[in-house]
């Protein structure tokens, strides 16, 4: 499957792995972590603390949350880097996430 946010190639095994674990986050949550992202964008550290706090430690480990976080940073840089508009990216990823 190829997507606009990566200028029309496929997107790599590892972040479709991390799909499933982020389609367990509410749409709401799901936002608020993007947000998150996209403020630290240019920081190439990442605090996981910030990220713990937004999911519910039950569901998932630091390990789910390192997945899901370096899979939207993915995401998000590569539409940013594509300049794909947020409706087009909405598309393609409730699109992937229902698949």
């Amino acid at each position: 499957m190829r997507f606009r946010f990566r200028g029309g190639e496929d997107c790599p095994d590892w972040v479709l792995a991390e799909i499933s674990t982020i389609s367990k986050l509410s749409s709401i949550k799901l936002k608020l972590i993007c947000i998150q992202i996209l403020n630290h964008i240019e920081d190439e550290t990442v605090k996981y603390n910030v990220f713990t706090k937004l999911i519910d430690n039950n569901m998932f480990t630091l390990s789910d949350v390192k997945g899901l976080v370096a899979a939207l940073t993915f995401m998000l840089q590569s539409a940013l880097r594509n300049d794909v508009e947020s409706s087009s990216l909405d598309s393609e990823l409730q699109t992937t996430w229902v698949s």
